[in-house]
């Protein structure tokens, strides 16, 4: 394992926010509508933001809390309240109570899924494969604030670390290329082409390596030229990214590893 592993121990955070005003001209997707910093997001006033935090397990007084099981590859989970109790109502944001993103912590095996959430307030996620994984959950409780809370979960079953790919401006899946140039994406297709994916025309995802900083973004309102542009910036380091698109019903992840300066 390389060093990346060796630092990862305990639970990793990080926040999610507000993402900025669209000033492109051009074409606006359709049944997307812009918010600004100030503003909510599909009406849950949940937003993302594009500054990584410090780690940490808990979040504005919540707890991620795994519970004891006999499978290590099937961990479960309840999430405690800042009075203690266990969170078991959800918003519904981006058409699902509850986002978990699994990736190793050399930043492949990629995964972003929705876990079922029982009446007691648990969930519980399913690892590909053994060794160690990275988890991250972004949700809402309702009533309460927007959370993004992390944690490592390792079965102490040896795995060869992937080395990151270098720095990459394209990404080819089922036929279809994408182009980056900073956070502006071009797809070989026309964005018309395009579905709404849990109510975004696209979702992009970025883990800094090293430390595993989360961010979750999504596009503009109105885009140019068939692009899709991202209106933030993220903090200086190696990132890898995944720009996820749905088309013809099925969802396709681009991977790109991206220098930020």
């Amino acid at each position: 394992m390389n060093t990346v592993v060796a630092r990862l121990s305990a639970f990793a955070l990080v926040l999610a926010g507000s993402f900025g005003t669209a000033y492109a001209a051009g074409e606006k997707w359709p049944g997307h509508s812009h918010a600004t910093s100030d503003a909510t997001n599909d009406g849950h006033g949940h937003t993302h933001n594009a500054a990584p935090a410090p780690p940490s397990g808990a979040m504005q007084g919540y707890q991620l809390v795994r519970r004891a099981g006999p499978d290590p590859r099937q961990p479960s989970f309840v999430v405690r309240d800042p009075d203690g109790g266990t969170v078991s109502a959800f918003d519904i944001v981006h058409e699902q109570p509850l986002h978990a993103i699994i990736v190793r912590p050399d930043l492949s095996g990629f995964q972003h899924v929705h876990p079922a959430i029982a009446a007691d307030g648990s969930f519980s996620v399913e690892l590909p494969s053994a060794g160690t994984w990275h988890v991250v959950f972004d949700f809402q409780p309702t009533g309460g604030p927007a959370l993004v809370l992390a944690t490592n979960i390792d079965d102490e079953t040896p795995v060869d670390t992937t080395p990151l790919p270098p720095e990459s401006a394209t990404a080819d899946v089922a036929g279809i290329t994408v182009r980056r140039d900073g956070l502006v994406f071009t797809p070989s297709i026309p964005t018309a082409d395009i579905e709404p994916y849990l109510g975004q025309p696209a979702h992009l995802v970025a883990f800094r390596q090293g430390d595993l900083a989360y961010v979750h973004l999504h596009p503009s309102a109105t885009q140019m030229n068939g692009m899709i542009m991202f209106d933030d910036t993220l903090a200086a380091g190696t990132w890898r990214l995944f720009l996820q698109l749905q088309v013809d019903g099925d969802v396709h992840t681009f991977e790109f590893t991206a220098v930020m300066t």
